[in-house]
């Protein structure tokens, strides 16, 4: 019996990450990020998750929550998902600054092709970031998403891509992803009547 509603626990944590809005504030945060490094204030980018994390559940509570319902989840699983959370801003900041440092000294790395890659640092700091979400929602989803950004990352930097314009791009893909998401959800679940009065 607890092996079951285990799994089903499992299963609805899975499925309430699938409505595409993830998706799209991800998209928006790339896009956000990829817009500061296009201006040379990469260090903006941290401004994404301050502007968007406040505005995530106002935004879920009014346009997902009326037609699925309010989900609590165990406090195993919200105690899980609270750590893996701040372990995940930790390591982002760790590696953003990681990543600027890297970035700001790459006309002092030696052979030119490394120096490039440079460029692709951004993209990997933020593949690392899906990886991370991908583990927290468990959604594969954004281990594709993870994916993109790397090979935006290699190949723009390879096609001396800066890094913002890597990340838009990278960015760009992810939002249409998320808009088609998203759109299938509003459209196969309407508003429950309930709520509606």
């Amino acid at each position: 019996m607890i092996e079951n509603m285990a799994a089903l626990e499992k299963r609805i944590y899975r499925s309430y990450w699938e409505d595409g809005l993830l998706d799209l504030f991800a998209a928006i945060g790339v896009l956000i990020v990829g817009v500061s490094w296009a201006f040379d204030f990469p260090v903006g980018g941290v401004l994404a998750p301050a502007l968007l994390i406040p505005i995530w559940r106002p935004v879920r509570d009014k346009l997902i929550e009326p037609r699925l319902g309010r989900v609590e989840f165990g406090d195993s699983r919200e105690h899980r998902s609270r750590a893996l959370l701040r372990t995940s801003v930790y390591a982002g900041a760790g590696l953003l600054v990681l990543v600027v440092v890297a970035y700001l000294g790459r006309d002092g790395v030696g052979t030119l092709a490394v120096a490039d890659l440079v460029a692709a640092l951004p993209a990997l700091l933020l593949a690392v970031m899906a990886v991370l979400a991908s583990v927290l929602v468990a959604s594969p989803r954004f281990v594709i998403y993870a994916g993109v950004l790397v090979l935006a990352g290699i190949a723009g930097a390879l096609q001396g891509l800066e890094p913002g314009r890597i990340l838009l791009e990278a960015g760009a893909f992810i939002f249409c992803v998320a808009v088609v998401l998203l759109a299938r959800f509003l459209r196969a679940n309407p508003v429950q009547e309930a709520v509606r009065r």
